[in-house]
Parts: C-alpha cells; sequence; structure tokens
C-alpha cells in the first residue's frame, strides 16, 4: 500500500533536510547594497573577485548592475558560488538615475563586510 498518494498535505517540506539531517534554510539570506556614487571599475572587480574566491561556496547567488566611474554603459553582473560573469550592457538613459546595487543570497553572510566592501569601491 502506498500511503503517499492524494491525501491532501504538502510533503516538500520532506526535502529541506541538509547533510546533518535537519533543515538548514534558516541559514539562507538575502543582503542588498546600494550606492549612489560611481564605483571604480578596477577596485570592484577585485573586490568580487577576491569575494567569489573566498566566499563563493557560501554565495548561492549574487547580481547586481554597477555604475562604474567614466563609462556610459551599466555594468551588469550575476554570479553563482564562484562563477561570476558580467559585462557592460546598455547606456545608462539621460533622465535614468545613475546607481549601483548589487544582491547576495547566501548563508551565513557577512551584512557589514559586505557594505564595507562594496563602499571601499567607490570612484
Amino acid at each position: 500500500h502506498d500511503h503517499h498518494h492524494g491525501h491532501g498535505h504538502d510533503h516538500a517540506h520532506d526535502h529541506a533536510h541538509g547533510p546533518r539531517g535537519h533543515a538548514h534554510n534558516d541559514d539562507v539570506r538575502g543582503v542588498a547594497l546600494s550606492l549612489d556614487r560611481p564605483l571604480d571599475g578596477q577596485k570592484f572587480t577585485r573586490w568580487i573577485d577576491e569575494l567569489l574566491a573566498t566566499k563563493g561556496q557560501d554565495i548561492l547567488r549574487a547580481k547586481g548592475i554597477i555604475d562604474i566611474a567614466g563609462e556610459d554603459r551599466r555594468l551588469v553582473f550575476q554570479a553563482v558560488h564562484m562563477i561570476l560573469e558580467g559585462d557592460l550592457q546598455r547606456p545608462w538613459g539621460t533622465d535614468e538615475r545613475r546607481w549601483s546595487r548589487a544582491v547576495f543570497i547566501g548563508r551565513d553572510l557577512d551584512e557589514a563586510a559586505l557594505k564595507a566592501g562594496f563602499e571601499s569601491c567607490l570612484a
């Protein structure tokens, strides 16, 4: 007798267990950062590379749109763990707010350290 057929409650929670046998979903959170001043492209690249090299296993996803000083186009990036891709995309619109924003989703993220690192990239 198969007791898993159509009895009206959800078994999705059965799949949320980590390697130690209990749910780890609480550890995962998001950190959103934003700055209203342009970033230095080289500083930002160094910072994000270093961040992903050291914390990439805990960063499930990261993405953002960055205002690079002296650049008319938006830098758009995304990362999954240690794999980063980014490129300059469409130009900022003449009436568009130029600002940098990034979101990190992961385990045990240090929001203060992420904020300090992001701010250290200001041009």
